[in-house]
């Protein structure tokens, strides 16, 4: 909805006398569409309860008075010669306005409304009259144009979502040493990618909770008090954001699971995030193991290591890991932008 200053009717003139009985105007109270009817020169000379509803203005206070203060001013001119060529011989007697487009009418305290319109016109006596039977779809329109943008979102998101799977199969069909070691790890990969598109089916289509991430992650590995501690406020991160940090997540958690201090009854694992008040401010998410095997530096840079910087670059985003003895320590950096607000549905 538009706002502008609230509307006074231009000065009424009499308009044309029509015989319209007290029957006939308890029939148009009824009706749930607003009906409005001109004279021939654009007066309204008919205007009942549903029109009064959609419209903000009594009968009393519309009657004689121009057309033009239904619709909004910069359409004046159009919606005049839009009549007058409607009210030409050559003219159907019918006609919708609306239909596949919007038109947008005034209200008495100056929002504008988007409205559809069924025009007629009729010869009563030497009056020639047009009356609209008018419908205020405001709601209608604002579902479509939320309808609209998911559907844009949906497929932005899909199209991003196959290119990160075609890199993971490509990336994993250079690495894997078998066909069976292939599959469970692209099937774990892809799964990582279904579990953060459900949790943003679930909330708004365009964030997800930086929480939820982290415990729909790692709950397989949570199999006693303490092991894991989350520390953390809860932010929600862009969409497309939250696929790339969930495989990140996934791949930490898969190899901490397999060498690291989730393949020990005795390892633990932090993890750590917050908003860095730098001059740039930054995402940062600390992923800190203790307690497990002893870490063993790489000699060369494997698959998991190209699988996060694939997956943060495009974003901005960077991630430095340091192999202590006593556990791997990971730091995850990525722009402020990325970061929208406050979750809307905080997790406990």
């Amino acid at each position: 909805m538009k706002h502008s200053d609230r509307v006074t009717p231009d000065r009424k003139r009499p308009p044309a006398e029509l015989p319209f009985g007290e029957d006939f105007q308890t029939i148009l109270s009824l009706i749930g569409d607003g009906v409005v009817s001109t004279d021939q020169d654009g007066r309204i000379i008919l205007f009942n309860r549903a029109a009064e509803d959609i419209f903000g203005y009594t009968m009393n206070e519309v009657l004689g008075c121009s057309i033009d203060t239904l619709i909004p001013t910069r359409f004046h001119d159009h919606h005049r010669e839009d009549v007058r060529r409607f009210c030409s011989s050559e003219a159907p007697l019918r006609r919708s306005m609306g239909a596949g487009r919007e038109v947008l009418g005034r209200r008495k305290d100056g929002r504008e409304l988007a409205i559809e319109a069924t025009l007629s016109r009729q010869m009563i006596g030497s009056q020639h009259i047009v009356t609209a039977v008018v419908r205020d779809v405001s709601d209608r329109k604002t579902l479509e144009r939320q309808g609209q943008v998911v559907a844009n979102e949906v497929a932005h998101r899909l199209r991003n979502t196959m290119a990160v799977v075609d890199s993971i199969v490509t990336l994993t069909a250079r690495t894997a040493p078998s066909v069976a070691e292939f599959k469970e790890t692209l099937l774990g990969r892809f799964a990582a990618i279904s579990r953060t598109n459900d949790s943003l089916i679930r909330g708004s289509w365009t964030d997800a909770s930086v929480r939820l991430l982290l415990e729909t992650e790692l709950a397989p590995y949570q199999d006693s008090e303490g092991k894991i501690t989350l520390t953390g406020p809860d932010i929600s991160i862009d969409g497309q954001v939250a696929v790339a940090l969930a495989l990140v997540l996934h791949e930490l958690a898969t190899n901490a699971a397999k060498y690291g201090a989730l393949s020990t009854s005795a390892g633990l694992l932090r993890v750590d995030w917050q908003v860095s008040a730098d001059a740039i401010p930054l995402f940062e998410l600390i992923w800190e193991e203790r307690g497990g095997p002893t870490v063993v530096a790489p000699t060369r840079r494997g698959f998991g290591s190209e699988l996060i910087a694939r997956s943060l670059g495009p974003h901005g985003g960077r991630a430095a890991s340091t192999y202590a003895p006593q556990g791997l320590n990971c730091l995850i950096r990525l722009p402020f932008r990325s970061v929208n607000r406050p979750a809307d549905d905080p997790v406990q």
